[in-house]
């Protein structure tokens, strides 16, 4: 009985003299493995996606005080960072372009001459534009500048490099090229640039460089990693007036970029302009809380509001938007004054309205300011506002309308005539071009299901309010001119008011007084004065 006793007691006593011992020391990488590492950071680097460049960097300061090649090392892990910093300014990604790294690494003892330079260089990237703060686009003028100062010199430093160093042909990119820029440069240049074709990174700034869709595209195809490449596709699918694939393109790049300000007020702004508020709003609110007081965002969000008709939720905005200063008055204030409108504050309003018009006189600004005017009786001022929006453009429907207004109330009749039918003809117009939008929108399988209910009942109600402005314009025309005595006209666009429920009754009491051929003496029936909130 006493064998399996002694047997544990050995066992026990075994591993305790196994756990005494001391564990023999951690014997250093073999030097094959440390090479292994280095190539594969240095893939990394060469396919160049934003992604990639990071990785390559902590592997490089993985290998740093190792056994690998301290050169290659420190080379590898200069070019990533500056390589990165570039990148965060290109993709506007704020609170993260920063050159300290490579500027420490440059100001080192033995180091190339040039990396000090090459730091400056890099230093002047310019910032995104999309999303970005707007101050930090005014480093982009200051940037400018330096880039024209140094750019001789500059030039002279990197030129004769580009043939070797793949990141002297990206820094020579970034402070030369502009839209087609590179097809006017010698064949020399292009030939040298195209030998580190493998350096995906340098195919990237080359592509940004040109403009080159293909290039672009082709990008995203050899380094599926590349997926910041999308943003940029769905840029220029915008200015190609694509809005549907540049929604796709923002889609796809959002979720996997949750924390870049760029793609989600692409998409956000996207959204506004295919007039489906609501989600915009929420994806406004999330730029708000990457970039707090983002002016973009901002604005979109309450252009978003105001067109939900929310003018509460929307003046804290413009409001701040006013406190901040320096951009998007204009706009700010013209949409201030639009909210305080219909929120009835009319002296507010107008104030505002003035304001706006230091900024920007077009038909939308000018429409309001004489809508207000007419609600302060500044039949002067508001006659002025909307005969300038109706000599700025053919398409000042609600101009027009308010113009009849002003001369119903100054009792000049063939004026009210003629700027009603004007208006009339107009509402017209604007219905047609409505109902074929409307009737794409339905039709368009690159629409969201989900946004399709929202859009189509937004723009049935639009095709309503038109076809009755119109009539009411018609009505309204018809009584200016059978206070002018011009019968026949009266009865035409009576006629054509008739057509409409709201104003089959009246118009058709006021074709049996034309057809008595009452004496010319005015009418007294009631003008239409409603008028449509200022459309898009």
């Amino acid at each position: 009985m006493t064998r399996p006793w002694r047997a544990a007691s050995s066992l026990v006593a075994l591993l305790s003299w196994s756990c005494a011992v001391t564990p023999p020391p951690t014997l250093p990488a073999p030097a094959y493995a440390y090479a292994d590492v280095l190539a594969q950071a240095d893939t990394l680097l060469r396919a160049g996606c934003y992604r990639c460049l990071l990785e390559a960097r902590v592997s490089y300061e993985d290998l740093t005080d190792t056994e690998a090649d301290p050169t290659a090392v420190r080379t590898g892990l200069f070019e990533t960072s500056l390589l990165i910093g570039m990148r965060e300014r290109e993709l506007g990604l704020v609170g993260l372009g920063t050159f300290e790294h490579a500027a420490r690494l440059a100001a080192t003892t033995d180091t190339p001459t040039e990396w000090p330079q090459f730091v400056a260089m890099a230093e002047t990237t310019r910032w995104q534009r999309v999303g970005v703060p707007k101050a930090l686009l005014d480093e982009n003028t200051a940037h400018r500048r330096r880039v024209d100062r140094e750019r001789e010199s500059w030039n002279g430093l990197l030129r004769p490099l580009v043939r070797t160093s793949p990141l002297a042909g990206y820094l020579y990119l970034s402070l030369n090229c502009a839209d087609g820029w590179l097809a006017d440069q010698p064949a020399a240049l292009t030939d040298d640039l195209a030998v580190h074709d493998d350096a995906l990174y340098l195919r990237y700034r080359r592509a940004m460089c040109t403009g080159r869709l293909v290039e672009q595209s082709l990008i995203e195809t050899l380094e599926p990693r590349f997926t910041e490449m999308k943003f940029f596709l769905a840029q220029a699918a915008l200015r190609a007036g694509a809005m549907a694939l540049a929604e796709l393109q923002l889609r796809e790049t959002q979720p996997a970029w949750p924390d870049w300000p760029a793609p989600v007020l692409g998409l956000a702004d996207v959204t506004l302009a295919a007039e489906d508020y609501q989600p915009s709003l929420g994806l406004y609110d999330r730029l708000l809380e990457l970039v707090p007081d983002q002016r973009d965002a901002l604005l979109g969000k309450a252009k978003a509001l105001s067109y939900l008709n929310r003018p509460n939720e929307a003046l804290p905005l413009l409001d701040r938007l006013a406190a901040l200063g320096q951009w998007y008055l204009g706009d700010t204030y013209y949409w201030r004054a639009w909210n305080r409108f219909r929120l009835d504050s009319v002296e507010p309003a107008w104030a505002d309205i003035e304001r706006a018009k230091q900024y920007r006189e077009d038909a939308e600004v000018l429409t309001l300011s004489g809508q207000i005017a007419i609600e302060q009786d500044r039949l002067g001022d508001a006659r002025a506002d909307l005969g300038k929006a109706l000599r700025s453009t053919d398409l000042a429907c609600d101009a027009a309308f308010h113009l009849g207004r002003v001369h119903v109330a100054e009792t000049r009749w063939p004026e009210t005539a003629v700027t009603f039918g004007r208006a009339a003809r107009c509402y017209r117009t604007a219905t047609e071009e409505l109902v074929g939008e409307l009737e794409r929108i339905r039709q368009d399988p690159a629409v969201p299901e989900d946004r399709r209910g929202r859009v189509v009942a937004l723009y049935a109600a639009r095709v309503a309010a038109a076809q009755r402005q119109a009539a009411s314009s018609a009505f309204n025309a018809a009584l200016g001119y059978a206070n002018a005595d011009a019968l026949n006209d009266a009865e035409a666009q009576a006629q054509q008011a008739s057509t409409h429920p709201d104003f089959a009754e009246r118009a058709g009491a006021l074709l049996g007084r034309i057809e008595a051929r009452r004496p010319a003496e005015p009418d007294t029936d009631t003008i239409e004065d409603e008028g449509t909130p200022p459309q898009k």
